[in-house]
């Protein structure tokens, strides 16, 4: 299994948060991720995305909450 992570945009129910997914590929993640929230979410992230060449992940950079 892979990680995968959503974030959450401007004005939606969950902003600045972010939500973590396993699943076999990233068309199954984003499947799970449109039956848990819709379309109410920003930007999908690979585990190898998540982390910029600094080696910081998304949530230390602009600081997001995680959403269970």
């Amino acid at each position: 299994m892979n990680k995968y992570y959503f974030t959450f945009g401007f004005g939606q129910v969950h902003q600045n948060g972010f939500h973590v997914i396993e699943a076999e590929n990233g068309f199954i993640a984003r499947e799970e991720m449109f039956r848990k929230f819709g379309n109410k979410w920003a930007f999908q992230y690979s585990e190898l995305t998540w982390y910029d060449s600094d080696g910081l992940s998304q949530q230390e950079k602009y600081n997001l909450h995680e959403v269970k």
